[in-house]
């Protein structure tokens, strides 16, 4: 089943299933949605037969329901069908009595959660990064942040990559400009219910210096890009402008330049993201290691 708990969210079914979920009640109305994610689950071969599988569908899809304020009354009463017939706990109990116990349970508490007042409907927002930043071209010029960010020891936390400098000169780059050129865009996900959702992430070709001041066109001529020759490496980040903004980015100019970038295979999706920085990651960290390589 791809289960790792008992719980009605806890197996790979119901993650998968949750991105669908939101793309189908954000674009359409309830009903046109429950026939769209119907059709899908079926066209992935998920059918009643398959007991286990068939809970992991429909009891997620009534708990985000619920959650969201949602819940029809259809789906209430099948899923309340299920649960007191003992639908698919044979394949539970085939995993022991302990287990069967605690999805029992886990089940019964569902039960209540579903025949008790749902809550107030809930507006479905889509938490991905849907429109793309910046053009094909676009040299992107900003300051790195490193006063107030974690120094990161010898061996990083994140993937083992070694840090290449001190604690010192990481401090001493906080305000340094760096330049970065976009190439394309990554799709990470798109949905399959409606492809117009998906999550769009920059990919970008980064410059091998640091600048005391924002570097223009002319300034950058000459700089290669950071990364083994013949090929440089190609990083992506979070589609989030803000996460720019934040570090008083400007849009420096644009070029074309050896922009034929077919194979994406190349792109390095460990080497920036920006994101929360942590005691054991930071974006300023990963492209201050590129650039000294």
């Amino acid at each position: 089943m791809g289960a790792w708990g008992t719980g009605i969210s806890g197996n790979d079914t119901a993650m998968d299933l949750r991105s669908e979920y939101q793309a189908a009640f954000y674009y359409f109305d309830v009903n046109t949605a429950l026939t769209k994610i119907d059709a899908y689950v079926r066209s992935k071969g998920l059918r009643e037969e398959d007991e286990g599988e068939w809970c992991n569908y429909y009891y997620s899809l009534a708990d985000y329901m619920w959650k969201k304020g949602i819940l029809t009354e259809s789906v209430k009463m099948q899923t309340l069908e299920m649960i007191d017939a003992g639908f698919g706990l044979d394949i539970w109990a085939e995993t022991g009595k302990a287990a069967l116990n605690e999805r029992k349970k886990a089940l019964g508490k569902f039960r209540e959660r579903l025949c008790s007042e749902q809550l107030a409907r809930k507006k479905i927002k889509i938490d991905l990064f849907m429109k793309p930043i910046f053009e094909p071209g676009d040299v992107v010029a900003f300051q790195l942040q490193t006063l107030d960010k974690a120094y990161l020891p010898d061996e990083n936390p994140h993937n083992g990559m070694r840090v290449r400098f001190d604690r010192e000169c990481f401090r001493s780059c906080h305000g340094k400009w760096i330049a970065m050129r976009k190439v394309c865009d990554d799709i990470s996900y798109r949905s399959a219910i409606v492809p117009e959702v998906q999550d769009i992430w920059p990919c970008f070709q980064l410059y091998a210096a640091l600048f005391d001041t924002c570097p223009t066109m002319e300034m950058l001529k000459d700089i290669p890009w950071t990364g083994h020759c013949p090929e440089p490496d190609l990083f992506f980040t979070e589609g989030k402008l803000s996460h720019f903004r934040k570090r008083n980015y400007r849009i420096i100019g644009s070029s074309l330049e050896n922009m034929d970038i077919q194979d994406k295979t190349g792109i390095n999706k460990d080497a920036i993201f920006f994101g929360t920085s942590n005691k054991g990651y930071n974006a300023d960290t990963i492209i201050l290691n590129a650039i000294m390589e």
